[in-house]
């Protein structure tokens, strides 16, 4: 069995993985700030709460990853639960018949990823590199006598492997440190546009 960092790694793209196999180079993760920062207090319901089923899927490049999923479904109930938004999140259909639908699909940004990774791992991280995973989320809300409201936020995480600086500026964190985080604020920044749009 992959030990959680083994796991979370397995989440970045094919060239953080492919120069980390040995084991032995230094991974660090570094959160883009362009995604606004939005508060878990800030998404207050602005009429009574209703009961929602959340359903959630993790995918890599648009092919579902059961992996991903298992470890991004309890950050992303946990989130949602934290709003307020709702009176109940469930993970089975509610008598409402309300239902919340969050994807999240790891998209490759950086190009020939999978070759700078692999030639890092050659120099045993002499030459070191960097990554960028985006992540997009999509958030589609429906509730009974309503057309379903849909929001798509973006979000992009970046990897330093072996001896080369971060981008200036952003605090480095361990890739399993960062990975909640991208999901938290995935998922707040697309409930703050369901909340608008659907008016909850």
């Amino acid at each position: 069995m992959l030990s959680k960092l083994a796991a979370f790694r397995t989440l970045l793209l094919p060239g953080a993985l492919a120069a980390s196999l040995s084991g032995c180079l230094s991974m660090n993760s570094y959160i883009d700030p362009a995604l606004p920062t939005v508060r878990a207090e800030e998404l207050r319901p602005t009429r009574a709460a209703q009961p929602v089923h959340l359903l959630f899927e993790f995918r890599t490049k648009g092919a579902p990853n059961a992996r991903g999923t298992e470890l991004a479904k309890p950050v992303a109930f946990d989130t949602v639960r934290s709003t307020s938004l709702f009176s109940n999140v469930a993970e089975a259909p509610v008598a409402s018949g309300r239902t919340l639908t969050i994807v999240i699909d790891n998209v490759p940004i950086t190009e020939e990823a999978a070759s700078k990774g692999f030639a890092t791992g050659l120099t045993l991280g002499l030459a070191g590199s960097t990554v960028t995973d985006g992540y997009v989320c999509t958030a589609t809300y429906s509730a009974p006598g309503v057309a379903p409201k849909k929001t798509e936020v973006k979000h992009a995480l970046h990897t330093t492997i072996g001896n080369t600086d971060g981008p200036k500026g952003l605090t480095p964190m361990k890739p399993d440190e960062a990975f909640p985080v991208i999901v938290r604020q995935l998922t707040l920044n697309a409930l703050k546009v369901v909340r608008r749009d659907a008016g909850l």
